[in-house]
């Protein structure tokens, strides 16, 4: 498309230096600094910003060690995860115990001190302090990588707020951490005391948005985004990324003439240091106007960086066929779009918008691939302070540019939005099967089944006709299906609450079918999820006959 000779990578490149001079935690200086930059750049180019103002609930690391006690005292320096609990001067005295590369408790941990080996998430600290662990250590394969340990999905609610730790997790890298990891497995006994520091309170943050209308005054919009918020100066994660927001918000705002639809560039705070918790506010405070006029969500997170040659996109199912073909044709790549991941703000499928991302990752022979996860395509200097401008390819950062303007500029201008319900049929398909499947005669599923025959039946009907409709009316029928299946396909919570940070499945309340049938159904236990699990069926239920219902009346 014309639009990618347009990238400037020199353009690119000074806002890349200028956003990296500031350390961007969430609701301090560094960050506000950069707010100011990118909204008073886009402002003199005519682009209007709105910059909101609000507070969240803000975790930032402090100063963090650990100590091996006994004859030899032994004194290491590390790092915290924000959310983990402060100890005091005192710190948190315990017996060690070695859980190696388990992802929750396989033995006794109460009272003790856990060691364990590669990356935490969020998850695992969550079983391993709720089986009683008083404090968390983890060494990584490589360098130690900065993290969150919070499960809770943006600021906290009454019902989501005791899920916030309340014991103290420590990271060290391997170099640092696998003397202590030789000593607590060749010996019965080994004390240890933690020190961490985490500044964890409800702040006042800044998250700028642009908003390029299109010339017919059409409310409907793309909304594209990343986070602005990093660990240490963040190159890489996400300062290219925010780079390339500035560039494709220049870019649409230049070919504003030819759009059909407006384009909404966010810049999320929160990310890292509040767990999401920029998008989670624009999700609940837009909620109205995402859900009548956001056509679709991209995200843009780690582009450009040295090595970075594979796309590895995912997205929800209603776009996945465009998706597919936007890579192939403007990328130059065949992919096979994955299903949703839940990383990387993806904060609206309770609301219902259509979400997709282009993930530029390393490929599986690249010399930088993180150690502890290299499956995941991320560089070894992610969530590290070796996340810096030397680590960024200026032809990379171009070229993936690129590809979102082209694919931007597209959305923008179609008449008829890409997406296609038919592909949210296979996948609704395949998941009941498979779930009726491990089910077997235990659970009927025969109701969520027959509602989902219902809906192949109307998504076939609408878009055998989709091309004679008016692109208005084919336009809002089709977001009104999204709308109503993204939000039970991908989460319990539904459109208004936020699910826990934890993995991304497909029909996820009815996945807890597994814990009935291990349950037993004559258990109390088996019982309650039994009653669960009716509810998420008629949940299902209605959110096919809604979709298929939008489908009929156009």
């Amino acid at each position: 498309m014309a639009i990618a000779s347009e990238v400037s990578t020199d353009l690119l490149w000074k806002h890349l230096e200028s956003i990296c001079q500031w350390e961007r935690y969430t609701g301090t200086d560094g960050e506000n600094r950069a707010v100011d930059y990118i909204a008073g750049e886009l402002s003199a180019l005519g682009i209007d910003v709105t910059v909101h103002e609000f507070d969240a609930l803000i975790s930032i690391p402090g100063k963090t060690s650990i100590d091996i006690l006994g004859e030899q005292n032994e004194h290491i320096p590390a790092i915290t995860a924000v959310f983990g609990a402060s100890t005091g001067a005192a710190g948190v005295t315990g017996d060690a115990v070695y859980v190696g590369e388990a992802l929750a408790p396989e033995g006794p941990v109460a009272g003790r001190i856990v060691v364990a080996e590669r990356m935490l998430s969020p998850g695992r600290f969550y079983a391993f302090e709720q089986a009683g662990a008083i404090g968390q250590v983890y060494v990584n394969m490589g360098v130690a990588h900065e993290m969150t340990v919070s499960t809770v999905w943006g600021s906290p609610t009454p019902e989501s707020v005791g899920r916030l730790p309340v014991t103290p997790a420590v990271t060290l890298s391997r170099e640092k951490g696998q003397g202590l990891i030789d000593l607590v497995k060749s010996k019965k006994e080994v004390k240890l005391r933690i020190h961490a520091e985490t500044d964890t309170r409800w702040r006042r943050t800044k998250m700028p948005v642009a908003h390029i209308p299109p010339p017919s005054g059409s409310t409907e919009y793309v909304l594209v985004a990343g986070h602005l918020d990093s660990w240490q100066f963040g190159a890489n994660d996400n300062g290219a990324g925010d780079t390339t927001l500035m560039e494709l918000a220049r870019l649409l705002h230049e070919h504003r003439g030819e759009l059909k639809r407006g384009l909404r560039v966010a810049w999320w705070n929160g990310h890292s240091h509040g767990r999401f918790s920029g998008s989670t506010w624009y999700a609940d405070h837009m909620f109205e106007e995402l859900r009548a006029n956001c056509a679709a969500y991209l995200n843009i997170d780690q582009p450009g960086c040295r090595q970075c040659t594979i796309y590895r996109p995912f997205c929800t199912s209603d776009i996945s066929a465009w998706v597919k073909d936007a890579v192939s044709r403007i990328g130059g790549q065949e992919t096979s779009p994955d299903h949703p991941k839940k990383m990387a703000d993806q904060s609206l499928w309770g609301v219902g918008v259509p979400s997709f991302s282009f993930l530029p990752v390393l490929p599986p022979d690249a010399p930088d691939l993180q150690k502890d996860h290299p499956e995941g395509g991320f560089p070894e200097y992610w969530h590290n302070p070796a996340d810096t401008l030397d680590k960024m390819d200026k032809d990379l950062l171009t070229e993936h540019t690129r590809l979102y303007a082209g694919a931007l500029l597209e959305l923008c201008t179609a008449g008829g939005f890409p997406l296609d319900p038919r592909s949210t049929a296979d996948v609704v398909d395949a998941a009941l099967e498979d779930l009726a499947g491990r089910a077997g005669s235990a659970f009927d599923f025969g109701p969520v089944q027959a509602a989902a025959a219902r809906f192949r039946k109307s998504a076939e009907s609408l878009m055998g006709k989709i091309g004679g409709l008016d692109p208005g009316a084919g336009n809002r029928a089709l977001r009104r299906m999204s709308h109503a299946l993204n939000a039970v396909l991908y989460t319990q919570a539904g459109p208004f609450d936020h699910d826990p940070a934890s993995g991304a499945v497909r029909f996820p309340g009815l996945q807890r079918v597994d814990g009935y049938l291990a349950a037993g159904g004559e258990s109390h236990e088996g019982r309650v999820l039994y009653t669960r699990l009716v509810r998420e069926r008629n949940r299902a239920c209605a959110a096919l006959d809604a979709a298929s219902d939008a489908a009929d009346a156009v």
